[in-house]
This record gives structure tokens, sequence and C-alpha cells, in this order.
């Protein structure tokens, strides 16, 4: 199995006033620079790769008087083939890096289980999760070493099938 896996970001969703947005916007990204270690951006949204980062910045949203919610995000290793559900479930940032709530999808592999005693066929239960998936990171050759981002209600269901394909789940909680 591929040793690349997600990465947990820690991000600051903010509720910018109307009409004050892109000048409210450039203060606190300036005001940021100072003090915490923005690792990217999209739109509302501060990311950041620590939660210590995240805590950092939090002064600047009340110096502001922004309201503000913590979100956490899994950064998915590129390159990444995104779903039709992929929007309701994440976004591609300015850098072009792509994020998954992790509140809400769970990352896994599948991997070949010696221990149903048959032929793994990872590729078949790859298939036939495919209309499950939110986004794939193909980091190899087959369907083994593909990344696969999944809502996490489906877990289950993820499981079930690597079974019947002899393969087992290996989940990334990060």
């Amino acid at each position: 199995m591929n040793t690349i896996k997600p990465s947990r970001k820690f991000a600051l969703a903010m509720d910018l006033p109307e009409g004050k947005r892109a000048g409210y916007y450039a203060q606190i990204v300036k005001a940021l620079a100072g003090k915490a270690a923005l690792y990217d951006r999209e739109k509302e949204l501060l990311i950041f790769a620590t939660e210590e980062e995240r805590s950092e910045a939090e002064p600047i949203m009340e110096q502001y008087a922004i309201p503000w919610e913590p979100m956490d995000l899994l950064q998915l290793p590129a390159p990444v083939q995104t779903y039709r559900t992929f929007d309701d479930f994440g976004f591609i940032s300015r850098l072009d890096n792509v994020y998954v709530y992790a509140d809400l999808i769970s990352v896994f592999q599948l991997a070949p289980d010696q221990a149903l005693g048959r032929q793994a066929e990872p590729q078949g239960a790859l298939a036939q999760l495919d209309e499950h998936l939110v986004a794939l990171c193909p980091t190899g050759s087959g369907a083994a070493d593909a990344l696969c981002a999944i809502e996490t209600q489906h877990r289950e269901l993820a499981d079930g099938i690597a079974r019947a394909y002899g393969c087992h789940v290996h989940w990334y909680d990060t």
C-alpha cells in the first residue's frame, strides 16, 4: 500500500459583513501576516497548517469583530479526480489545493485481505464504489494504490464492498 495520505488542515470560516468584504478581507490578511502563518485561503475561508496557527488568528477575528467558525479540512494529495458531488463536500483553493470537509468525508485505500483466503480484486471493488466516490487520488498503478474519498455515512458500505472483492479498507482517520 502506498504511503501517500491526506493531511489535516485547520480553517477559520469568516462571516464578513455585506458591503465591506474586499477591504475587510485585505485588512485581515494583512493583520494575519505578522501573527499567524496562513497556509492557504479560499473566499472567506482561511486555512492554517496547524491548530495552533489557527488559534493565533482568533485575536485578529476579535479585533475586527468578525464572526467565525473553526472548520477541519483534509487536503488530498495531487493529482485528484473529482466526482459529481465533490462541490458539496470540498473545494479547490486559490493555490489549486484540493480540500474536503473532515466532518463529512472519510478517506481510504483498498488492500488485499489474505485472511479471506481468496484472490483479491481491488479493481472490481473500486468499480463498485465508483458511484459513491467524491474524489480519487491515483497514487500508483492500481486500484489498491488509489486514495478514495467518500461520504462518511458510506463507510459500512465501502467495508462490505471491499470484503465482497477479497479486500479490506484502510481508513485514514487523520
